[in-house]
Parts: structure tokens; C-alpha cells; sequence
């Protein structure tokens, strides 16, 4: 898993460099059908850096990326990469610098590889099955520590949420577990890596519709760090499946506090529906 660690990295860092080229400059923004969201060039060039090169050195796994259409080709094969190639593009548009650009490896649908690259910190957190997780900023390399699985008896759990997406039941989630502060932040990576990173506890989305490719390198990580990562009814996400949207949201979380937050959710109740007209 070394040699895939290290091509799945390089890729990212050199994709990263891609996108912050355009970062904060002026241009044209598409959005794509179906209210999925914006996407600029930067997001394709991108994709096209990291499939080109995952296809390269590994010709016979398949790759489920953002920005290529699902053929579903895919279905069957044994290892299968997922790609974000911008997670984030919405502050990315905007000048925010809450970007990332994730990579995950699932082997027969589960997830033993994470790359989860911040551009505008040039933070790079990865890590797979045999190697544990591993940082690479501004002050150097170095591993992670192994999360501790509880958080200081002076405070409540720092709760990491979406910037443009947490409605009021999120925050709600957040007041009964008793949090003692929210951070908002752009792209799912960015979040997942301030818990993996102890500056956040718990990261926690209700929203019905991030994709496969928004939790494979997350999912591998925490896990990897010897937290936990799953929707938020508690139950593993299966990587390899026809359909990609995580309809039942994303939790990650130290493992101390996973049970706390699946118990804080369910007691929610359901989602009224929504009226039409």
C-alpha cells in the first residue's frame, strides 16, 4: 500500500498547485444540472490530473471521480479509487479558503486509503491500512497521533459544521451534546481534518446529498486515527455501490463522543417533509 500512498499524494499536492493558481482570480463558473452545485475549469483540470495519473500507475483499478460521469463500469471491480478533485468549489468560487482535494481507496468496498490535501494551508493529511496517518504542512512531516477517544472535562465538544449547508437541526444536534463552540468551515475534508487534527471533536452533516467521493479519504482516515466515521444512523458506508449519495448524512467523530452524537441525532425524531407549493 506504500507505492499507492505515495502516487495518491503526489497527485493531490500537484492538483492542489493546479487550483490555487486560480484561487482568488476572476473566472467563469458553470453549474451543474439538477442544483449539484458550481464548477469551474480549475475543477476539471483537476480531475483530469488525478485520473490521468491514477490510470497511469494503477491500469486495472477503476476510478469514481466528481467530475467524470459514472459509466457504473466500475461496479464489480475489486479496488476503486474515489475522487474529490475540489471539495469546496462554492468557497473556492467565492475566495474562501476552505478547499480541498481528497482521494480514497476501497478495496472490495471498504475504505483503506485517505488523502485529504488543504491547498491554501499546505496541509496534507494520509494515511492507509499498515502506515497509520501522516501530516505533511508548514512545519513539517511528522505522524498523527492516534485520537484520544474523550475530550477535557472543563469543556464541551467542539462541533465542526458546514458553512453554506447546517440548518437548525444540525445546530441542535450541536446544543445537546453540549457544545462549548461551532466551527463553520467550507469542504467536507477541511472538517473531517480539524477533528483528525484535535481541533475540532465531532463533524456532523444531516444533508442528504454529498456522494461516495465526499467520504472514502475521510472515512479511511478517522478510522485509521482510531476514530469513527459513518452516517449518522451509525451504520458503515460500502464504497462500491450503484447508487453514490449518502442519504443518510456523515458523522465523524473521536470515538468517545460517536455514540453520544448517533443518540443526539435519533432523538431528533424524523425530518417533517417538505410542502410543496
Amino acid at each position: 500500500m506504500r507505492r499507492e500512498l505515495e502516487v495518491a499524494v503526489e497527485l493531490a499536492q500537484r492538483a492542489g498547485s493546479e487550483i490555487l493558481r486560480a484561487f482568488g482570480t476572476s473566472f467563469p463558473v458553470d453549474f451543474k444540472p439538477g442544483d449539484e452545485g458550481p464548477v469551474t475549469e480549475a475543477d476539471r483540470r483537476a480531475d483530469q490530473l488525478i485520473r490521468d495519473g491514477l490510470s497511469a500507475a494503477f491500469p486495472d483499478d477503476a476510478i469514481l471521480s466528481e467530475e467524470t460521469p459514472d459509466d457504473l463500469s466500475r461496479l464489480g471491480a475489486e479496488r476503486l479509487w474515489l475522487v474529490d478533485p475540489l471539495d469546496g468549489t462554492r468557497q473556492f468560487v467565492e475566495a474562501v479558503p476552505e478547499f480541498a482535494v481528497m482521494i480514497g481507496l476501497a478495496i472490495r468496498g471498504r475504505p483503506v486509503l485517505g488523502v485529504i490535501h488543504v491547498p491554501p494551508e499546505r496541509r496534507t493529511l494520509f494515511g492507509a491500512e499498515g502506515h497509520g496517518v501522516e501530516v505533511l504542512d508548514l512545519q513539517g512531516w511528522r505522524p498523527l497521533a492516534t485520537l484520544p477517544e474523550g475530550i477535557p472535562s472543563e469543556r464541551g465538544p467542539v462541533v465542526t459544521l458546514s458553512r453554506s449547508h447546517a440548518g437548525s437541526r444540525t445546530r441542535e444536534v450541536a446544543r445537546r451534546l453540549g457544545a462549548s463552540r461551532i466551527v463553520a468551515s467550507g469542504s467536507v475534508g477541511r472538517k473531517v481534518v480539524l477533528v483528525l487534527t484535535g481541533e475540532a471533536d465531532v463533524y456532523v452533516t444531516l444533508g442528504r446529498r454529498s456522494r461516495h467521493w465526499d467520504a472514502c479519504a475521510p472515512d479511511a482516515l478517522m478510522r485509521l486515527a482510531g476514530g469513527a466515521f459513518s452516517d449518522i444512523r451509525g451504520r458503515a458506508v460500502s464504497y462500491n455501490t450503484e447508487a453514490t449519495t449518502n442519504r443518510s448524512g456523515m458523522l465523524a467523530a473521536r470515538r468517545g463522543l460517536f455514540e453520544r452524537t448517533v443518540d443526539a441525532i435519533a432523538a431528533l425524531g424524523p425530518e417533517a417533509p417538505v410542502q410543496s407549493g
